[in-house]
């Protein structure tokens, strides 16, 4: 895919870091600019000129993104505008294509759908899993996120012979959600696969992917969790590896 410069409008750190993440590992594609209400999003749009914007319906300061839309049409912005939001009904779908919006998406369930019409309806890769320290540096930014926001953080993690774990990569690949952390490496001649979830309260959810993964692995893993176990990434790690499950 061609550079594909692109603009995000989400007022909530928590939603717009978990949608920046998965941006990021799709190739080509940059983050020109990032806003949470509607003045920062028109100046940034008029200063960039970016070739999309990702625009939340519901911003800080009781801002519309569907207002953000309409000036961003009658300012001349030719662009791709795609609509996030948890609110579905046909009403604000149909007002949000009316007002020229390029598409409309639950931001829970369909930034794969939104990532695949950016890409020109070529199917985004999955991203691939974070080596050693790649993965010890993003838990270690989300056990700090967790402690600001008084959330949990769950770590699992799994050890095979090399090779063993090719499906259950490919398993956490499917299943992860925006904030979600796989990672995958050698250690002392094994085969480490790890997999972070930030727990947001929908526990029954979580429960169903992790024991489908879980499944899938048929090797014991282990478990730790934030704030219990551990405060830091690199604890919590430490205390996976000698944790039985």
């Amino acid at each position: 895919m061609p550079g594909l410069r692109v603009v995000l409008v989400e007022d909530s750190m928590t939603i717009r870091r978990q949608i920046v993440q998965r941006l990021r590992t799709v190739d080509g594609l940059r983050i020109v600019g990032e806003a949470p209400d509607e003045a920062l999003a028109l100046a940034l749009v008029a200063h960039t000129q970016p070739d999309a914007v990702l625009l939340d319906l519901s911003l800080a300061d009781g801002g519309s993104g569907l207002q953000v839309l309409k000036q961003l049409r009658k300012r001349g912005y030719q662009g791709q505008v795609h609509v996030l939001s948890h609110q579905t009904p046909d009403a604000y779908r149909a007002a949000c294509l009316a007002a020229g919006a390029n598409g409309f998406f639950d931001k829970a369930d369909e930034l794969d759908q939104v990532l695949q019409t950016l890409c020109g309806g070529v199917e985004p890769p999955l991203p691939a899993p974070l080596d050693e320290a790649a993965f010890l540096a993003r838990l270690d930014q989300s056990a700090l996120l967790a402690l600001r926001e008084g959330g949990e953080l769950t770590l699992h993690l799994w050890r095979g012979a090399g090779g063993s774990h090719d499906e259950l990569a490919r398993v956490l690949a499917r299943t992860a959600e925006p904030g979600d952390l796989v990672g995958r490496w050698m250690e002392d001649g094994q085969e480490m696969v790890a997999y972070a979830v930030p727990e947001d309260g929908d526990t029954e959810q979580l429960a169903e992917r992790v024991q489908a993964v879980h499944g899938s692995a048929g090797e014991l893993w282990r478990t730790v969790r934030l704030p219990a176990d551990g405060f830091s990434g690199e604890a919590l790690l430490e205390l996976a590896r000698i944790r039985g499950g």
